[in-house]
């Protein structure tokens, strides 16, 4: 809107979001204060970020001016490359490559130590927020919510390993190896960056969270719920 502010300026005790997933990630990213707390109301399908039903808002507004409610912090992924910040992703990082039909040739080294190398269309490193998305889609595990763990999905490999699980208080080294294509990395449903080959990512528990208005379920029963027992309609 012409006359509004944008979320990068706005300074607010509650943030409410209308919309779906995407809505709730694109606050995250922007907003000034990165811990402002979220009222996420779901405009979308199955809005696993989201907390209440438009019929539910007012409800739960009062709710939150009486303090009759609980707030969750969900860490985010941190992502640099030669020790410069490329971007920080509430539910995941994706490396895939710069060519259509192309496979990365990937390194993942922790705290030092080689632990595989691989050939895929691409990696998903995901935080336990975000592996209930994209890295459950290609087949990774489903995270409880307070491990301080990456969970590490690679996409389509050549290899019999899918997935990795690691501390996020380590050292999680990617490098793209020169016999591939370039990478394009994209950070919650953002391109940030075009990674050549050679180049070397860093994927780390970062120092911020997103911040989040419940009441009463948490973020992982409330995914799984929707996950198991939601059907679209036939």
């Amino acid at each position: 809107m012409p006359d509004g502010t944008p979320l990068k300026k706005l300074h607010v005790d509650l943030l409410v979001t209308v919309g779906g997933d995407g809505t709730v990630l694109k606050a995250t990213h922007e907003i000034a204060n990165p811990e402002t707390p979220i009222l996420a109301v779901n405009m979308g399908r199955r809005g696993y970020l989201t907390q209440v039903q438009p019929a539910d808002f007012e409800n739960a507004l009062s709710r939150w001016m009486s303090g009759d409610f609980t707030l969750e912090k969900q860490w985010k992924v941190s992502v640099k490359e030669s020790d410069h910040l490329i971007g920080e992703g509430l539910n995941e990082a994706v490396m895939v490559p710069t060519i259509v039909g192309k496979m990365l040739s990937l390194t993942v080294r922790f705290d030092g130590r080689r632990l595989i190398m691989a050939r895929a269309d691409g990696v998903i490193i995901a935080t336990p927020t975000g592996s209930t998305a994209h890295a459950f889609s290609a087949g990774g595990p489903v995270l409880e919510s307070s491990l301080d763990a990456l969970d590490l999905v690679f996409i389509a490999p050549l290899q019999p390993v899918r997935s990795l699980v690691v501390p996020a208080n380590g050292r999680l080294h990617i490098l793209i190896g020169e016999s591939g294509p370039a990478a394009n990395l994209v950070v919650d449903g953002r391109l940030e960056s075009k990674l050549d080959p050679g180049k070397t990512v860093e994927f780390s528990r970062s120092l911020h969270n997103a911040v989040f208005v419940r009441f009463g379920d948490t973020f992982l029963e409330r995914s799984l719920k929707r996950l198991t027992y939601d059907r679209e309609p036939v």
